[in-house]
């Protein structure tokens, strides 16, 4: 029997009510962020459909873009929450359902983090900054070309320049936020919580976002100025892509999990499906199946011309197993700076954003560095730290930090179409972070279609498989 509950209360439902329930594992897609899918489905008009829905029906009512809360269950076990809204009424209700993942961040959802205002602070740099704790840092970073052809008095061509006698020289300073502050204070306005495996590594926590806005002529640190035009949603994707991710989203908590892909595939809890599967299934090999891993080089730093080997494009090479495939295409718009072998620093050449500065530039692509406090007796922010790099290449790489589990999946793997019939238990506690096992064969499960109906016992349902 499925209770469809608006607000928490059970609605009437028409005898022939069924509904169909599609699932996309965050694992398998890196270009957006998928909820799970309910298609159209109508309410009758009774009275207490048309209290829950807001009396739309009657003449003197209007619209306000109302979203309601809604839970799914059959047989008393919880397949689905998320929202609906009214498509139109005649009388009969007809509704969409939706997890809304486009839309989670309420009026934050499309604002970019340059718009924020996530307030105004006190210019006091910290040569200690503390990751866990403070908003920003000021790393020490070469870039002789900070004020183009202009001759400033004071600067040595050191951004954050500082000598533990005199501290910060007032030229040329540049606060960097910490990701995880502004990721907490995005919490804070939208009511979510961000948590998972990449906020408890050691080394990710201390990622900061470089920029080149310098404090010249103003009187506090304004958060806008040194965050990128991108927004909130626009960071996690390209986290996802640069540390392979795995985002799961919370709709009615409101908690988003972060944590990494090779974790998921490497995962032992699998399920076995063997007995639910239909005997028949298509199978077809999987052709894309080599990576290709990049992101975005900033044109306007000199020094990126050309591209840094470290910082190339990676391409899994291809072999007997997978030659006639083509890649999947994975690009992160944040990148960042190379870094001096004899001073140890983070080094660019690029102009910054100065009123000392008559080749002010804003189109800077946005950039990661890893904040390392004070080493030597200056403050540091590189490309690289402890066990992680942001670099394609090299020791403690982004491929061999997070994608050579995925690699070899994809490398080696074939899907298959499947129907399974599933208890509504089997629906309600599945997730994708789990296998299944289907005649001596395992399987990510990359996708799922459930018809769920009041008169079944079991649900017929279509899953798209990958061989792990």
């Amino acid at each position: 029997m499925i209770d469809i509950r608006i607000d928490g209360e059970s609605a009437d439902l028409l005898p022939t009510t069924s509904l169909t329930l599609e699932r996309f594992n965050p694992l398998l897609d890196f270009d957006q962020i998928q909820g799970s899918r309910v298609y159209g489905f109508d309410l009758p008009d009774t009275p207490t459909n048309r209290r829950l829905l807001g009396y739309f029906y009657q003449d003197q009512v209007g619209y306000q873009t109302r979203i309601f809360r809604c839970e799914k269950y059959v047989h008393g076990q919880l397949i689905e929450q998320g929202f609906v809204m009214i498509r139109q009424v005649e009388p009969t209700f007809s509704l969409y359902f939706t997890q809304n993942l486009g839309e989670i961040f309420g009026d934050s959802q499309k604002l970019l983090l340059s718009k924020l205002s996530l307030g105004n602070d006190v210019i006091a740099p910290l040569a200690t900054a503390n990751h866990l704790m403070d908003r920003y840092c000021f790393p020490t970073i070469q870039n002789d070309a900070f004020y183009g052809n202009q001759a400033v008095e004071g600067f040595t061509g050191l951004i954050n320049q500082y000598t533990l006698a005199t501290g910060y020289n007032p030229t040329a300073r540049v606060p960097m936020p910490f990701v995880k502050w502004v990721f907490q204070q995005f919490g804070n306005l939208t009511g979510w919580t961000f948590t998972g495996q990449f906020w408890q590594d050691p080394d990710l926590c201390r990622l900061i976002f470089y920029n080149l806005f310098s404090l010249d002529g103003q009187n506090s640190i304004n958060s806008n100025n040194h965050l990128p035009d991108l927004t909130l949603s626009n960071v996690l994707i390209d986290l996802r892509k640069l540390f392979n991710l795995y985002l799961e989203f919370d709709v009615r908590r409101n908690i988003c999990t972060m944590d990494f892909g090779n974790e998921v595939i490497n995962s032992g809890d699998i399920l076995d499906w063997t007995d639910k599967a239909h005997p028949k299934h298509v199978k077809a090999p999987d052709l894309v199946n080599r990576l290709e891993l990049s992101y975005d080089i900033d044109s306007n730093d000199a020094l990126m011309k050309p591209v840094p080997p470290a910082m190339d494009s990676y391409t899994t090479p291809e072999t007997t197993i997978n030659e006639g495939g083509t890649t999947v295409p994975i690009k992160s718009r944040f990148s960042t700076l190379l870094t001096d072998p004899l001073t140890g620093r983070a080094v660019t050449q690029q102009a910054g954003i100065s009123p000392n500065n008559k080749d002010s530039k804003t189109n800077t692509t946005p950039k990661f560095l890893f904040w390392h406090g004070v080493v030597n007796d200056q403050p540091l922010a590189t490309s690289a730290h402890g066990n992680r790099s942001l670099n394609w290449h090299g020791p403690n790489n982004l491929v061999d930090a997070g994608y050579k589990r995925f690699e070899a999946f994809k490398g080696n793997t074939f899907s298959v179409n499947k129907l399974v019939f599933l208890s509504p238990a089997d629906l309600a506690l599945f997730s994708f972070r789990k296998k299944v096992h289907i005649k001596g064969v395992n399987y990510v499960v990359g996708s799922m279609k459930a018809a769920l109906g009041n008169d079944r016992e079991t649900i017929p349902t279509e899953v798209s498989l990958a061989r792990i």
